[in-house]
């Protein structure tokens, strides 16, 4: 997956509503991977690459859309921008202007858009993979 972002050496700009939306795995190598969701989640990485970062992800959920407890290699921050999103942790559904920070090997979800679906922002402290609760691991470009 290629970044949106524009680089010019140590800065760089990156816009989530500019580009296209692109899987986190390749679906044709990682079927397992979409298994886990029940519509395929779309993002856009915005960093400058995946092997040095920094890592952060648009994400756009479908309506109604739930992807299986997971965990993340990392601490992880969300930035909910529209649309709404319930992470099933005890702490409700998130709503634009929301931010949710998880730490390094939680596990949490399923993931639950609303109605109108969810787009955030997703940073994370290092490289990201997704590691589902059945023990099946997934990074970022796979």
């Amino acid at each position: 997956m290629e970044t949106i972002a524009t680089v010019l050496g140590p800065v760089a700009k990156a816009n989530s509503s500019e580009g296209e939306w692109d899987t986190f795995v390749d679906p044709g190598e990682n079927p397992g991977f979409f298994e886990k969701m029940t519509e395929t989640i779309k993002v856009k990485f915005m960093g400058e690459n995946w092997e040095k970062g920094p890592w952060i992800v648009a994400n756009l959920f479908p309506p109604n859309v739930k992807a299986g407890e997971h965990s993340h290699n990392f601490d992880t921050v969300y930035l909910i921008t529209k649309g709404s999103l319930n992470f099933n942790d005890g702490l409700g559904w998130f709503s634009p202007g929301d931010v949710r920070w998880v730490r390094a090997g939680t596990i949490y979800g399923p993931e639950e858009a609303g109605p109108e679906g969810c787009e955030f922002i997703l940073i994370s402290q290092g490289p990201i993979e997704v590691a589902w609760k059945d023990g099946e691991v997934y990074n970022a470009g796979d």
